[in-house]
């Protein structure tokens, strides 16, 4: 007996001198991380002040980043390295448009003194928590500088109109010399104010991004014939403004099946282009150019299709061995921002003319339990189809494939709706939609 308890004492106090002994060790790595951390910290402070200092004592014409604006001979990002730690050290320049004299465009001249952003990062052993930040203003000897060139004003916004804040705005100018690559942040407003930027004609291609949002920028010629959004143009003592929409991206999510009369089968490899309804311009013989227009397919009757901004897509089948016979939902397709979708299209063989007929009341809902007659001119098809009930792929819509060339007379009814007629030459695979009042 006397034998057991002592074994259970010496577990127990080995446990406790194991717990204290964790503890120990555990206080000593934090205060030894501490003083490591602390230590690294004032090197990267004391870089900071350097940078600081060594912009304060540049003649005021030359305070200015690399490829920035304003120019100047100051790197935007360099690493420098201090005992064997790597820091990293981001210099911000820009010109200021100080209210106190009003701001662009009613200000003529917008470059009232400069900011001066220094932060300082590093990682390794001792990883920066937060980077060291230094922030100063720097005036010009007299009231204020006039650099020359104009303004550019950029406003980021949202699908509903609302600024978008924080968002990254990228300006390229490789027409000027120094060339121009810089990157800022939207302020809480949505709005970048560069005043001081060199003059010269559609030369600034601008783009608009931010994490997990969509993507808008400027266009050159030589991507777009006719652009609707060209590279920016700067003229000297002018402001030049630009109007930018992201949001946050979404997905669609196609899945294909056969027909109803085989119950629906999933399908694989059904090539489609899903097509976005914004265009960025027009070619040489004025045909749009979409902003999105993606060619892919189903796989094994799933396809995935990611990082899709919101707009009204369409499904387009021309260059696939298949026709579109219904789809839920309808096409076009509308994504708002952020959402994910999923679309469920029916596909039956290609052949030279066929007719999808979508049945909607006055609302825009689709019909179920309604049908649709379809004669042609010369009596060769009479033939009647009836809507599929509600969850189908293909719901409110009817598919009449291998159809003769020529004129043809259609009649759709549903219960509690008059009849809609209609006629038309169907000469290729042919979509309509009937409106049952």
């Amino acid at each position: 007996m006397n034998k057991g308890l002592t074994l259970i004492e010496t577990v127990v106090a080995v446990g406790v001198l194991i717990v204290f002994f964790a503890l120990v060790f555990f206080l000593l790595y934090q205060i030894l991380n501490n003083i490591g951390y602390a230590q690294i910290r004032s090197v990267g402070l004391s870089i900071g002040q350097t940078q600081i200092e060594l912009i304060r004592n540049l003649p005021y014409n030359s305070v200015g980043t690399i490829g920035g604006i304003p120019p100047g001979p100051i790197p935007q990002q360099e690493q420098i390295t201090r005992n064997t730690q790597t820091f990293t050290v981001k210099t911000d320049i820009i010109y200021i448009d100080d209210p106190f004299d009003n701001t662009a465009p009613n200000d003529p001249i917008p470059s009232d003194y400069k900011r001066v952003r220094v932060q300082v990062s590093w990682g390794e052993a001792y990883p920066s928590r937060m980077p060291v930040t230094f922030v100063t203003n720097i005036a010009p000897n007299g009231i204020e500088s006039n650099p020359g060139g104009g303004t550019l004003f950029v406003q980021v916004i949202n699908a509903q109109g609302n600024p978008v804040p924080n968002a990254t705005v990228q300006f390229m100018n490789t027409s000027v010399n120094p060339a121009i690559n810089y990157n800022t942040l939207t302020n809480m407003n949505g709005n970048v104010v560069l005043p001081g930027a060199p003059s010269c004609v559609t030369c600034y291609k601008i783009t608009t991004t931010k994490d997990g949002y969509s993507t808008d920028r400027t266009y050159g010629t030589e991507e777009v014939a006719n652009p609707i959004l060209p590279h920016a143009t700067v003229i000297e003592g002018q402001v030049t403004q630009l109007t930018f929409a992201i949001d946050q991206v979404g997905s669609i999510q196609v899945r294909s099946f056969g027909s109803q009369a085989n119950g629906y089968p999933p399908v694989a490899n059904v090539l489609f282009t899903l097509r976005g309804s914004k265009i960025i311009g027009t070619d040489t013989t004025d045909t749009p150019v979409y902003k999105y227009s993606y060619r892919t397919n189903t796989g094994g009757g799933m396809v995935s299709i990611p990082n899709l901004e919101w707009d009204n897509y369409t499904i387009d089948l021309s260059d696939s061995h298949y026709t579109l016979a219904g789809s839920t939902p309808t096409n076009p397709i509308t994504l708002s921002p952020g959402q994910n979708r999923t679309v469920d299209i029916v596909v039956e063989p290609k052949y030279n003319a066929s007719l999808l007929i979508t049945l909607k009341d006055q609302m825009g809902n689709l019909i179920g339990s309604g049908s649709a007659n379809i004669k042609n001119s010369i009596n060769t098809i009479d033939s009647t189809k009836f809507t599929p009930a509600s969850g189908s792929p293909d719901y409110g819509q009817l598919f009449f494939n291998n159809l003769p060339v020529g004129l043809y007379y259609l009649i759709a009814s549903a219960t509690g709706y008059q009849s809609a007629t209609s006629s038309m030459n169907i000469t290729t695979n042919t979509e309509t939609t009937l409106i049952l009042q």
